[in-house]
């Protein structure tokens, strides 16, 4: 969603794209490789992951809300990819290989200031709490995907859910106060949510089809 509510941008067939939030006005932002845009916090620009520069190499890009003014701002050699704005847009959040496995980063939106938050070589799907000071994301480092959250330096790191079966893809509430995340605990992809705690683990969905954040 744009800061306003009144666009969601998405991908289809590996480009961004924009419309009105009634589905109306859909264009085509990028013609060349993107994936996973996400707006900065006063609606200007749009971050979002590519491999344009090579197949084998995917960096995060900035562009303007209209698409213009593409530039690549991780250029760091290794994969970074699923980037996300901090709601106050003074930092980006990504996922990146760079380190030899995956590692949750944060730069500031010039690209400038990288800094790597985790070291176990399995940080996956960051999601920023919307006062900025924590990170909820996904790690395998006890043997299965389960939610921490972390500060946004990267201290800090908690699990919260520590479940036999596999939780992933944590989402923030609008006040903080809850998270929701994909888990099989239940033998099927199921939606929960949760208390920012870790308490109060409840299923929201129960169809026999997969669910996801």
């Amino acid at each position: 969603w744009s800061p306003d509510g009144t666009q969601i941008a998405w991908s289809k067939d590996a480009r961004i794209w924009v419309m009105q939030a009634d589905g109306s006005g859909q264009t085509k932002l990028i013609s060349e490789h993107g994936d996973s845009p996400s707006w900065s916090s006063d609606g200007t620009k749009i971050a979002f992951w590519t491999n344009r520069d090579g197949a084998s190499n995917q960096e995060i890009y900035l562009m303007d809300s209209d698409g213009s003014n593409q530039v690549n701002i991780s250029n760091a050699g290794g994969n970074d990819v699923n980037p996300q704005w901090s709601p106050d847009g003074t930092k980006i959040v990504f996922r990146s290989s760079r380190c030899g496995g995956s590692e949750i980063m944060t730069m500031d939106p010039d690209g400038s200031n990288q800094a790597r938050l985790t070291t176990n070589k399995d940080g996956n799907d960051p999601s920023w709490s919307p006062d900025d000071r924590r990170i909820a994301f996904t790690s395998s480092r006890d043997g299965n995907g389960e939610i921490y959250v972390m500060n946004a330096d990267g201290t800090g790191q908690t699990n919260l859910t520590n479940n036999p079966a596999d939780d992933w893809f944590p989402a923030w509430s609008p006040d903080g106060a809850k998270i929701a995340f994909k888990s099989d605990r239940d033998g099927n992809a199921e939606i929960y949510v949760m208390n920012a705690d870790g308490s109060g683990q409840t299923n929201l969905t129960n169809s026999p089809s997969a669910d996801w954040t």
